[in-house]
Formats: structure tokens, sequence, C-alpha cells
């Protein structure tokens, strides 16, 4: 065994990237395809399920509304579980439970069992979203990592093109019902999760369980080629600040400010993201389009943003995450205007793709910022409570579209309200105290901490 030139975090951020880094990129991308699918098939459904139960607007608009409520809270729930108990038992835990209760709304029979339903499979996509976003931090290469991340969250637009291939394919032909079916289809990950999805080395040693550590990386060195390390437990010493493991330590002086930021970001983002997405095809076959033609405009608009996600998020390896962050969203703004005066088809077409591509894809990248804010001790807890804020504001967007609609606002305007938001998020990441490009998880947490008057 050779000697270590230095501590394993180091390691881990400067390796190369292989394939294992691929293996752990394609897990998580499949976890997200289906939560994304399931947090966007309501929209799809939304027209029908309204008229088979005599739904007024604001009741339609809160058929999506229920669901973040589970999210918010599963978000925070599991954030702060995967913590305690590690990355990949929260992660199977939080698919168990999304998948029972997703599949079940098939046989909702009324308004009341269908949002009860939604609830409580929000709590299981909430959760995974967090410890996805941890994991993919903790493993990806320093100088890569804003690109492994968006490639991952790729996976949750993609499941939003599904959601549209499902509404086009089979809503027509057999009802809004069986869409949720397809929703039980994540339990096939949880055996592969269980053979090939590694713990996390940073998370084992944040715990003292160095010789598991050990072990993890031993699985590492084994599958990439390496020759292998002696690895000592004072390779993962860290100097970074004690923390108490709750809530109250991200709002610490040297991470209150990122905490409060990064929260409001989420905030204003999904309100746009879901105050568009929520409403969209609602929106279009009200302005005349067919219920098919509205949901080809989704699946566009889904396109356009898993592109996005991934471009924007290599952009932030380049130029880093703040001006990177900014332009998006404030492109984003221009673009949601852009789509609500649009007069033809095209033109309509476009600037949906456009929106999708900057808002919709600079709020995946915003996920870069928040893993790799918060240290080791806290990265899941930091991750979950700032996105459980965030989700505040997805609950809240189908609400406010359905009012907006209720007060017979125009089609421009719906739009126009909603292109503020966008506005709002690069407000905040102009606040930000870091514009990282480059540097590893544990060096970020010290430049943080020693900028506390920053």
């Amino acid at each position: 065994m050779k000697e270590a030139q230095g501590s394993a975090y180091e390691w881990l951020d400067n390796m190369k990237y292989s394939s294992f880094h691929t293996l752990i990129i394609v897990l998580l991308c499949l976890v997200l395809i289906f939560d994304g699918y399931d947090s966007q098939i309501v929209a799809y459904i939304m027209p029908l399920a309204s008229k088979e139960w005599g739904l007024t607007p604001v009741m339609t608009g809160s058929l999506a509304s229920w669901g973040f409520v589970g999210l918010m809270f599963g978000t925070a729930f599991f954030g702060f579980l995967s913590d305690r108990i590690g990355r990949k038992k929260g992660l199977v835990l939080a698919i168990a439970f999304f998948t029972i209760f997703s599949g079940s709304a098939f046989f909702a029979p009324n308004y009341s069992a269908f949002v009860a339903l939604r609830v409580l499979a929000g709590l299981g996509m909430g959760g995974a979203m967090p410890i996805c976003i941890t994991m993919i931090s903790e493993y990806s290469p320093a100088r890569i990592r804003g690109k492994a991340v968006t490639a991952m969250y790729g996976g949750f637009t993609t499941g939003w093109i599904l959601a549209a291939l499902a509404a086009i394919g089979v809503i027509p032909s057999f009802g809004w019902r069986p869409v949720f079916l397809m929703g039980a289809i994540p339990i096939l990950m949880i055996p592969l999760l269980m053979k090939y999805m590694p713990e996390s080395v940073r998370f084992l040693a944040s715990k003292g369980r160095h010789e598991e550590a050990i072990k993890e990386i031993r699985k590492i060195e084994k599958l990439t080629g390496q020759k292998p390390i002696d690895w000592k437990p004072e390779h993962f010493a860290i100097t970074e600040v004690k923390y108490t493991g709750t809530i109250k330590d991200l709002f610490t002086p040297g991470l209150i400010r990122m905490t409060i930021l990064i929260s409001g970001t989420y905030f204003f983002n999904l309100i746009v993201v879901y105050g568009l997405a929520s409403w969209l095809p609602t929106l279009l076959v009200q302005r005349g389009f067919s219920l098919v033609k509205s949901y080809n405009y989704g699946m566009v608009q889904a396109i356009a943003a898993s592109v996005g996600a991934f471009f924007i998020g290599t952009l932030l390896d380049i130029f880093g995450r703040k001006r990177t962050l900014i332009a998006g969203y404030l492109i984003g703004a221009v673009s949601l205007v852009l789509f609500g005066f649009a007069t033809s088809g095209p033109v309509l077409m476009a600037a949906g793709a456009a929106a999708g591509f900057f808002i919709i894809g600079t709020q995946t990248t915003l996920h870069v910022v928040n893993g790799e804010t918060y240290p080791t001790h806290i990265r899941s807890t930091g991750v979950g409570f700032t996105y459980t804020i965030g989700r505040i504001g997805s609950f809240a967007a189908p609400l406010i579209g359905g009012t907006l609609l209720a007060a017979k606002v125009s089609f421009s305007l719906y739009f126009v309200i909603f292109a503020i938001p966008c506005v709002l998020c690069a407000c905040c990441v102009a606040g930000y105290k870091t514009a990282v490009k480059g540097e590893g998880l544990e060096q970020i947490t010290k430049t943080l901490i020693r900028n506390v008057d920053a």
C-alpha cells in the first residue's frame, strides 16, 4: 500500500471522473426520474379530476398543493433523519414511502381521499430529494461538482417529460387514474440501491466510523483500479467547528446568512416553477388549445429544463455560482413575460422552452450551492431545511394561480406576475457570501466560518 498524500476528503475531491461516479449519478438519477414524474403528473390530471369531482378553481389548485405539503415536511424530516441513520438508509425509506402512497392514488374515491394520499406520498418524495443532493455533493470531484449535481438532477426533469408522455399516451384512452399506478414502479429500485449504492464516506467519518469509511474507500479503489492507500483514522480528521447536529446550527454566525438567502431563493424560485407547471395545461386549454396539445407544451418545457440544467451546471464550474445563477434568473424572467404576450403557437412554444431552460434549469443548479454550503454533520439537515422553506412556495403557487384565475386575470398578466419572483431570486443570490468555483467541500466550510463578518 502507498501512503496517503493528504486527507480522505482531498482524495475524494481530487479524484478523476470514473465509472464509480457514473454509477452514483445513474442510481440517483433513476430515483429522481420517478420523483419528478410523481410531482408533475398531478398537473395533467387536474382538468379531468376537477370535472369528475366538481371542484372550484382553488380546490383544483389544491390537488397539487396538498402534495407539496407532504413534500415540505418530508424534505425536512428525511434530511434530518439521513444525518442520523445515514444517506443510504434514509433514501431507501423515502422511496418505500412515496411508492406505496403514490400508487394508492389510483383507488382514491373522492377529493378528500386523493389529497390525503398525495400528502403521504409527498413525504417520501420530499425526502428523496435532499438525500440525493447530499450524496452526489459528497462524492463528486470538486472541479465538476456543478455538472455532476445537475446531471443527476436531470432525472427529475426527465420525470416531468415522462409525466407528459404518460398523460398524452394514457389519459385520453384510459382516464387519469392509471398514470398513478406507474408511481409504484420505484419499489424496484430498492434492491438496486441496497446492492450498489455506497454509504457516504463523509457521513461515516463524521460519525467516527472510520473503519467503515475505509471499507467504502476500498470499494472505490477497487472499482476505479487505483492502488490501495494506507488509510488511517487521522486521514479523516476535520478542522471545522463542532456542531450539535440540530437545525439551530444552520443559524450560527458562519451560516445564518447563507441559510436565509438560499431559503429565500428556493421560496421564490419554486413559486415560479409550480405556478407555471401546475396550471400550464389548464391555462392553455382556456386559451383554446386541446388538452393533448397543452400536454405537448408541458413536455417541451420539461425537455428544455433538462437541457438547461446541464448547460447551466457546466457554466457554474466555469464562471462560478453567483454570476451564473443571477444571469439565469433574469433571463428566465424575461422569457416568462415573452411567453405571456406570445400571440402565435411557435412563439409560445419557443418562449415556453426558454422559460423552462432558464427558470427550471437554474433552479436545478441551485441545488449545487445548497449541497456544498453546509458541513458534513448537518449537510442533509441544511439541504432539507432550506428546500423545505422553498416548498412553502411550491404549496402556495397553485393556490395563487387558482386565485388569479378565479379573479379572471388575463393570460399575459398571469405570467408577468409570476416573473416577479425570478427577479427576487437574483437579488437573493447577489447576497451570497461565497462565489464557489472548484473548491472542496471542507474548504467551502472554512471560508464560510472564517468570513463570519463578511
